[in-house]
């Protein structure tokens, strides 16, 4: 393996480079939440139904469900921060000719370009960050990675739904692409280390595969929920189409709470305090759905959401922390380049699906269904992370041993 050295000689440096690489994520997750405030007006204009409107807002991630793992293991080749910049071009060329897109067709093919692009960054981004960040800094900085889904959707969702009351959608996406540029020029002004493998591909261990799996269920889950909330709050709550997505945005913002749990946890190290806050961060959330689509006033509706999504961050923070020690070869870079492709490929599976499949639960038996769905999804994600933790234990016993 080959890099460019990044700067170590200050925190402030290497923190500052963090940062800017967790706005780029946030920025690639943005493209993800302004479809889900805008479905409801495009899904209008263009005569989509509810199914076809959940493809639209998913079908970014198109290239991670499909191609993470080779992605990965191709970028280590290429290089993280060309597929850095390579990935931020592509989110500019697509979020601009959306801006010109007045049928559902180009809106269609500029989602799977944005994909390839959201593919690159969140493979690149994170390994970056690994490889910049300190030994005992690693774990904080990856969990502040863990955290630009849920922010970037926020922000993507609230600035559109916003936009909705000055501009009409098309005048929204186009907005979009020109800050996509500016983000793209501001990054290649910025130094950032370059790191590509030189050897043979490095595949992740056994433990990786199995995390990944898991995260894939979670974000079925909650990409799903928070792509429909809008809809529901709007049909269940008689919210406005901007209000429910103002509402839904802040809710999936709320998941920076659990980050902190997440990061607080990560922090004393103790074995059964990580597993405890893994399975609360995935059952509570679940038994709270039942609460949210039985039905209710609409502020205790609303109310609920946001305590659910506060401690849904807990488990994905987690998620992203542990997996460098899972990552196989002593979490060297490759490895954890391979190892964010895996995540990826079940995280954007998830994602991609996750709309659709929970729009055709609610089609056939209603929202209600949503919370059977929740619980069958989040359970198998505790059991795939079990499964990871014990598999990596027995390695490392294995290998001390």
């Amino acid at each position: 393996m080959s890099t460019s050295s990044p700067s170590s000689s200050a925190s402030a440096t290497v923190w500052r480079h963090i940062g800017l690489l967790w706005l780029v994520g946030v920025l690639a997750a943005a493209q993800l939440g302004k479809f889900a405030a805008l479905a409801t007006v495009i899904r209008t204009d263009l005569s989509l139904s509810l199914v076809g409107a959940g493809w639209l807002v998913s079908l970014i991630e198109t290239g991670g469900a499909s191609l993470g793992l080779v992605a990965g293991l191709l970028i280590g080749r290429w290089g993280s921060r060309r597929a850095l910049i390579g990935g931020l071009s592509l989110l500019t060329v697509a979020g601009l000719a959306e801006g010109f897109s007045a049928t559902a067709l180009p809106l269609f093919v500029c989602r799977v370009i944005e994909s390839a692009g959201y593919l690159a960054i969140v493979i690149a981004a994170p390994s970056l960050i690994a490889t910049i960040a300190r030994p005992r800094d690693q774990a904080a900085a990856l969990t502040l990675w863990s955290t630009f889904v849920p922010v970037g959707f926020a922000i993507g969702m609230g600035l559109s739904g916003v936009g909705l009351l000055i501009a009409n959608w098309m005048t929204i996406l186009l907005v979009w692409g020109l800050v996509a540029a500016m983000v793209l020029a501001g990054c290649l002004r910025t130094t950032l280390p370059e790191i590509r493998t030189r050897g043979s591909f490095a595949l992740p261990g056994r433990p990786a595969w199995l995390l990944s799996m898991g995260f894939g269920f979670y974000t079925l889950i909650f990409v799903g929920l928070i792509a429909l909330l809008p809809v529901y709050l709007n049909e269940r709550t008689g919210l406005t189409p901007t209000l429910a997505a103002t509402v839904t945005g802040i809710a999936s913002a709320t998941t920076l709470v659990g980050a902190v749990v997440a990061a607080a946890v990560m922090r004393r190290e103790a074995v059964w305090g990580r597993w405890l806050a893994m399975t609360l961060g995935l059952l509570v959330p679940a038994g709270l759905c039942g609460l949210v689509f039985g039905g209710g006033a609409p502020l205790a509706v609303i109310g609920i959401v946001f305590v659910l999504f506060a401690i849904s961050g807990i488990p994905s923070s987690l998620i992203f922390a542990r997996l460098p020690h899972m990552a196989g070869r002593d979490g060297q870079p490759p490895a954890i380049a391979a190892a964010n492709g895996v995540l990826t490929q079940f995280g954007a599976g998830g994602s991609l699906i996750g709309p659709p499949v929970l729009a055709f639960i609610v089609d056939h038996w209603g929202w209600p269904a949503l919370a059977t769905a929740a619980l069958a999804g989040l359970c198998a994600c505790l059991v795939m992370t079990i499964w990871a933790e014990k598999v990596a234990h027995s390695n490392r016993e294995r290998a001390q041993g």
